[in-house]
């Protein structure tokens, strides 16, 4: 069966060794669009929430969320960037992830199966991530270029109208030479604060996300990423993830246990 590939959490007993990280992170994080135009229609949700009946595969109605901007559009710098959702507990088999162009024309479909416990559900509410692959025919997202990436959960797949679908936006830029320069010899902790001063959504992310796996226990990371959650409104995950800080809640699927969809 196609399933995850967990990354493995080591404690750490080392403390990460900086000044307030969460001081470099901004209040917000709303992506501006050109002066005297007319942004167009997001066609994408942040949140969705379970809906009652047979068909329902998250318990108490918890809801599948996007770790997106509340604008929902995110800047970066890589060519295929990782995205970032929060997995309620689950009853669903699969997720289906869907990458447009602003054209909303489909560029890259692909389908994860879940690996679900003896009793039906998979593991405790986390944090899972998706690398946009670098095969699969797949060209780099061009610079200065929207693009719409969308999570399915697939609750019965018999009948797709029962998905929670969310997603957000992407857009590609090209670095300074200071910041790339700046980047390549910068350890995580700086990078976060380089990243997030050029309001570069994702890859703040990514590297906070690396950190807080790597130093679950480290006060200035927990704090660092209570305020990034907190400065796009989704401070209520905090607690539901991780309230005693014993480790980080992540899982990457990935792209080895895909399957194509035609």
């Amino acid at each position: 069966m196609l399933g995850l590939a967990t990354k493995l959490v080591a404690q750490v007993p080392t403390q990460v060794r900086t000044t307030s990280l969460g001081a470099e992170l901004p209040t917000q994080w709303e992506f501006k669009t050109p002066e005297g135009s007319t942004p167009e229609p997001i066609p994408v949700n942040r949140q969705a929430g379970g809906t009652r009946g047979p068909e329902n595969c998250t318990p108490n109605n918890q809801s599948l969320i996007a770790l997106v901007p509340e604008s929902l559009i995110g800047k970066t710098l890589e060519e295929y960037p990782k995205l970032f959702w929060y997995m309620p507990s689950t009853t669903a088999s699969a997720v289906e992830f869907v990458l447009k162009n602003a054209n909303d024309e489909e560029i890259y479909r692909v389908k994860y199966s879940l690996e679900q416990s003896a009793t039906g559900e998979t593991q405790m509410p986390r944090i899972m991530s998706l690398a946009i692959p670098t095969s699969a025919n797949l060209t780099p997202l061009k610079t200065n270029q929207l693009y719409y990436w969308q999570l399915a959960l697939v609750c019965d797949a018999l009948d797709r109208s029962a998905d929670m679908v969310v997603g957000g936006g992407i857009k590609r830029v090209e670095p300074s030479l200071t910041l790339k320069m700046r980047t390549q010899q910068a350890t995580p902790q700086e990078r976060v604060a380089l990243y997030a001063k050029e309001l570069l959504w994702y890859d703040t992310l990514d590297t906070l996300v690396e950190l807080h796996q790597d130093f679950p226990n480290d006060r200035n990371v927990q704090t660092a990423w209570n305020k990034l959650l907190q400065s796009v409104g989704l401070q209520s995950l905090s607690e539901q993830l991780n309230p005693d800080r014993s480790a980080a809640l992540t899982e990457s699927l990935s792209n080895s246990g895909a399957t194509s969809v035609e």
